[in-house]
């Protein structure tokens, strides 16, 4: 089957009761223009009948491609996991809803089959377009439309269209840099082609705003995240030049051992495993390590291993043994991997001085409300502090230290080291990622693109329960590996125990040492009531304020516990 010349992407959420009858006017669209095509719906995890109405229509016709995100990820999300299935020369970008309606797709080939420019978007400031979009729509393209204009200086009226047209070498080379899956998508690869020498031109569009509600899907929840995912672009863009990174190539595809140590079969188990079988790497078996055996079929690739009841280095190192892969990459049993986790991970082991590559555990879009809390106060800077990295994405950097959750590794290395310390957990992998940078002199890596959703414990029983752990085992670690333990940001916690509970009584040896106590702690409060208010939801602010002062208080006080002890419980 020859491949078609365009490729026609089309991202839905909840679009059940018009899905069906918009994919086959678009094939109709799509005929007239006689060229051959392909559309790919991705359904980006409806919780309506999206998907089953998206197939109905795919039976009629072969034509149309049907895929699927496992959550609602966002519209950057849906379209990257469409782009994976393209065959096309030419590859569009059209919304669900058709808004913007397909036949408009006819004069944007024309444009771009000129030879005079590599991309063609829509653009409801064009002075031929004709506009049905009601004024508060209007009102908020205007006022992005300036603020992109000042913060980008882009030759472009509109970015934010729901049609776009590229030629496919110009997203060969956009989407392996492209960070944004919510909001700011459009700036985002718009930014990044037009900073690497692509041709963007602009054409009227015909847009008859369909839905009900005066601002659509649009929440001001979601305009405020739109402008701060904006600001984002601009800093990767203009301050760290971070799409200007060159990205190491695939060069070969090594077979890979992927490792979940559990101690009973459980439902976030299989979720993971499930996962783990839809990833787009050619080459992987997967290793479940469980205290007791527990029956898997369907899939020759995954193996269950029972070791008895073992700590979690223990299971790894024996897995680490039957592995038969190059590389081993090992999850925790709540976390699961995205579709391209391995492909965009293994692609650094292409440097021989990369024995080691970790990539973001983001929260699960399914988490409860006390979890999501969870994941907003390890993510935000008063906890995570300079390590924010590992709970959302961040950019490429060399790291020292990197936890087992989503961390891969060559597999000669981790035989070099002798795997994990099994005297030690958690804190095993702060041990094994020292000895490689310290022993072997190699690199570790992390790559933001190697992306596995992680469920955080719940709020507060759970969630400062594992706090406790932390911080014992690094307060204890300070002593025995101080190379990556013996640093300022680990006291922080202890400090402010410190400085709360005897502060007030340095006010009665001097007065003003009042007043100092007294500001210090009005501002730390502040402080964390700005960072809760971030969020913008209304019922995690409390949890997250809440949460942020309990996990400073309970990681300063086991610090200091973990400071002062000889030994460790292998429990804690």
């Amino acid at each position: 089957m020859n491949n078609p010349r365009l490729s026609v992407i089309m991202p839905a959420f909840n679009e059940g009761g018009l899905i069906y009858d918009n994919l086959l006017e678009t094939v109709s669209c799509l005929e007239a223009l006689g060229v051959s095509f392909e559309i790919i719906l991705v359904d980006d995890g409806s919780s309506d009948d999206t998907l089953a109405e998206a197939q109905r229509a795919a039976s009629r016709d072969g034509r149309i491609i049907v895929t699927a995100n496992y959550h609602n990820l966002g519209k950057g999300w849906a379209i990257k996991t469409g782009f994976k299935r393209v065959r096309g020369e030419v590859v569009a970008f059209l919304d669900a809803d058709l808004d913007v309606h397909p036949g408009q797709i006819g004069i944007m080939l024309e444009k771009l089959e000129s030879g005079i420019c590599d991309v063609v978007i829509g653009s409801k400031f064009h002075p031929d377009s004709r506009l049905e979009y009601p004024w508060s729509r209007r009102f908020f393209s205007l006022s992005y439309f300036l603020f992109i204009k000042l913060l980008f200086g882009l030759p472009l009226k509109d970015t934010q269209t729901g049609i776009k047209l590229f030629s496919k070498k110009v997203l060969d080379r956009v989407f392996p840099h492209v960070l944004v899956k919510m909001f700011a998508f459009d700036i985002e690869i718009l930014s990044i082609a037009h900073r690497a020498g692509f041709k963007i031109a602009e054409v009227p569009v015909i847009v008859r705003f369909k839905r009900g509600q005066v601002w659509g899907r649009i929440s001001f929840r979601d305009i405020v995240h739109i402008f701060i995912d904006t600001l984002a672009v601009y800093y990767r863009l203009n301050i760290l030049n971070y799409y200007a990174r060159e990205l190491p190539a695939l060069e070969s595809c090594p077979m890979v051992s992927i490792i979940i140590a559990v101690g009973h079969y459980n439902e976030n188990l299989t979720e993971s495993i499930n996962a783990c079988l839809r990833l787009d790497y050619p080459r992987f078996e997967i290793l479940v390590m469980p205290d007791e055996p527990f029956a898997w079929s369907g899939d020759e690739r995954v193996k269950v291993i029972s070791t008895g009841k073992r700590k979690p280095s223990h299971k790894r190192d024996l897995a680490g043994r039957e592995a038969g892969g190059e590389i081993l990459a090992f999850l925790d049993d709540d976390a699961y991997p995205v579709a391209d986790w391995l492909t965009n991970a293994v692609r650094n082991f292409s440097m021989p001085e990369v024995a080691a590559v970790g990539g973001p555990a983001l929260t699960p879009p399914t988490d409860n409300l006390r979890q999501q809390a969870s994941g907003e106060i390890y993510s935000s800077k008063l906890v995570g502090g300079s390590y924010t990295y590992r709970y959302v994405q961040g950019r490429f950097r060399q790291v020292e230290d990197y936890p087992t959750c989503n961390l891969l590794v060559r597999k000669d290395v981790f035989d070099k080291v002798g795997g994990f310390d099994t005297e030690y957990w958690p804190g095993e992998d702060t041990i094994f990622c020292l000895k490689i940078i310290r022993d072997l002199e190699l690199k570790i890596v992390y790559e933001p693109d190697a992306i596995a959703f992680h469920h955080r414990r719940e709020l507060y029983r759970g969630h400062l329960k594992q706090i406790r752990s932390y911080a014992q085992h690094r307060g204890f670690f300070v002593k025995h590996f101080p190379e990556t333990s013996f640093l300022p940001v680990y006291f922080l916690p202890s400090i402010l125990v410190l400085a709360l509970a005897l502060g007030w009584a340095a006010a009665f040896v001097w007065a003003p040492l009042g007043i100092v106590y007294q500001v210090g702690v009005l501002a730390y409060i502040v402080s964390a009531l700005f960072t809760a208010a971030l969020s913008l939801y209304p019922r995690r602010i409390w949890l997250v304020f809440s949460g942020i002062v309990l996990s400073h208080l309970t990681y300063g006080v086991y610090f200091i516990k973990g400071l002062l002890s000889a030994g460790l419980d292998e429990n804690e």
